[in-house]
C-alpha cells in the first residue's frame, strides 16, 4: 500500500513540475492597454481578467489596474486578435465587463532587451518562477 501511495504521489509531482506553459518563449511585438468597466472587486475580477489573458495562446504578460481600470499586456500580433481578446473578456461574467479606450502600439525591442532593461519604471526584472507545485484543480479543469 505504501508503494502504492509513493507512487501515486510521484507521478503527481512529476506532472506538477512539467510546465507546459512556456510565456517566455512568446516574442511580444505588440502592447496594448484598455479600460475595462464593471470590475467589483480586485480578487476575483481583476485577477481572473488577468488570468484569462495571461492564458491565451501568444501572450507574454497582462497587468490589470483595478484601481485605474485597465489592463495592459504584451504578445505576439501575429498570434494574438486584439478583437478576440476584447470578446472574450466581454463574455465573462454574462457580459459584465465593458471593454474602451483600446490601444496598440507596435514594439521594437526584442525580448532580452525588454527585460535587461528592468520592469519598467522600478527598474526590477521580472522573472516567472522555475519550480512550481501542481495545482490539481487547474489541472483536471483543463482535462475537462
Amino acid at each position: 500500500m505504501k508503494k502504492i501511495i509513493f507512487f501515486i504521489l510521484s507521478v503527481t509531482f512529476i506532472i506538477g513540475c512539467v510546465n507546459t506553459d512556456e510565456p517566455n518563449n512568446v516574442i511580444a511585438n505588440t502592447s496594448t492597454s484598455m479600460k475595462i468597466s464593471g470590475m467589483t472587486c480586485e480578487e476575483m475580477c481583476a485577477s481572473r481578467i488577468e488570468d484569462k489573458i495571461a492564458r491565451l495562446e501568444g501572450v507574454k504578460s497582462c497587468e490589470i489596474d483595478f484601481e485605474n481600470e485597465t489592463a495592459t499586456f504584451l504578445y505576439d500580433k501575429k498570434k494574438v486578435d486584439i478583437d478576440d481578446v476584447v470578446l472574450k473578456v466581454e463574455d465573462m461574467n454574462d457580459g459584465q465587463y465593458t471593454i474602451s479606450n483600446v490601444e496598440t502600439k507596435d514594439i521594437n525591442k526584442s525580448n532580452s532587451e525588454l527585460s535587461s532593461n528592468g520592469g519598467g519604471e522600478t527598474g526590477q526584472i521580472m522573472t516567472s518562477p522555475s519550480f512550481e507545485l501542481p495545482n490539481l484543480a487547474d489541472y483536471f479543469r483543463n482535462i475537462i
